[in-house]
């Protein structure tokens, strides 16, 4: 390490600005670049192809790191929330930035984000897109039946336990009010029918790469969890390998308290909440789900419910033992410990798999 120039990238949208070290940490460049080939052409004729390059993982990681290991370098990605402790001063500026994020590279204490491969990426956009295409389809859902409900038409539709079963889209199709409001429910319905049609192709993709994934089909051996929420929490986990334990899976998810110690005081917030939001949103809706289906799981969480009197800490915790039980499920290979058999062999039929 004491042979090796290290260079820190302050990234920006067009243009960011290098400092470079040399190997006895002193400042020997420092340069502007713009985020294109151009660009990264000029860095490379800087700055020499043995140096250990890192910058923060921002929206521009992903390019910049892509076109700088092209060119041979050894890149590294800070981990944005953990540098900010480090980093964090009343100066801060593009060079002040660029020369931390060099001398914490040089000295080994630069905390690593690790970004996804070109495949995982593209996985994981159809997979958000999809959960955002949910999201956006079930509130307009929401907004339908508000408006029937508003109108007073509301009970007069079919009872069907789908509340937008074929019955009752054909009876809400079939509504007259003779004036605009016939136009204001024809433009929501379909726009309904729009937003689930664009859900089609992407569930056909995530299917198929589902069907190559055994960490998918494993997870899906829990009851309730389909193709598409275990390809999303697989998406997150990825090589459970790189978890040295449950914990360290945990933390990922954002879903350990906060540790403030100080002497012999410890002290322990609330939940971290690091890493992607929508990590913890899927991890939410599997508990949600399994709850449904298992006894114990439902148990445990209207144990600690009993003890905390919190429902919001019961499903913290709930999260955390379904996130033990993962972890265990993956590196030994196991299946769910309460599986039901029929039910996973009918999954693994529909998602096109062997059962």
């Amino acid at each position: 390490m004491s042979n090796t120039i290290v260079a820190g990238i302050d990234l920006g949208d067009t243009k960011s600005l290098a400092t470079v070290l040399s190997p006895s940490g002193d400042a020997t460049d420092r340069f502007s670049f713009a985020m294109n080939e151009e660009g990264y052409t000029f860095f490379a004729s800087r700055v020499p192809r043995d140096a250990r390059i890192a910058f923060e993982a921002t929206g521009m990681a992903y390019p910049v790191s892509r076109a700088l290991r092209r060119f041979g370098y050894d890149v590294t990605v800070a981990h944005p929330r953990e540098l900010a402790w480090i980093v964090k001063s009343k100066r801060k500026n593009d060079r002040v930035d660029s020369l931390k994020i060099a001398k914490l590279h040089m000295v080994s204490m630069l905390p690593e984000s690790h970004l996804l491969d070109r495949d995982e990426q593209i996985a994981r956009d159809l997979l958000i897109q999809r959960v955002k295409l949910g999201v956006e389809t079930g509130r307009l859902k929401n907004s339908i039946t508000s408006y029937l409900k508003r109108e007073d038409v509301y009970q007069s539709l079919p009872q069907t336990t789908d509340k937008f079963s074929a019955a009752r889209r054909h009876a809400i199709l079939s509504l007259k009010f003779n004036d605009d409001r016939d136009l204001v429910l024809k433009t929501m319905m379909e726009r309904l029918e729009f937003l689930e049609s664009q859900c089609i192709p992407l569930d056909d993709e995530i299917r198929k790469i589902a069907k190559e994934s055994d960490d998918v089909k494993l997870i899906m051996t829990i009851p309730g969890v389909d193709f598409y929420l275990a390809s999303l929490i697989s998406s997150f986990i990825r090589d459970v390998n790189r978890f040295p334990s449950d914990d360290h899976l945990a933390s990922s998810f954002g879903i350990v308290p906060v540790t403030r110690d100080s002497a012999d005081v410890k002290r322990r917030g609330r939940m971290s909440r690091d890493g992607p939001s929508i990590a913890r949103w899927t991890l939410s809706i599997i508990v949600d789900t399994v709850m449904k289906y298992n006894e114990p799981i439902r148990g445990y969480y209207q144990s600690v419910k009993n003890r905390t009197g919190s429902g919001r800490m019961a499903h913290v915790a709930t999260m955390r033992k379904l996130t033990r039980m993962l972890y265990h499920m993956l590196k030994t290979r196991e299946h769910w410990k309460w599986e039901r058999k029929q039910l996973t062999r009918r999954k693994l039929s529909n998602l096109g798999g062997e059962a």
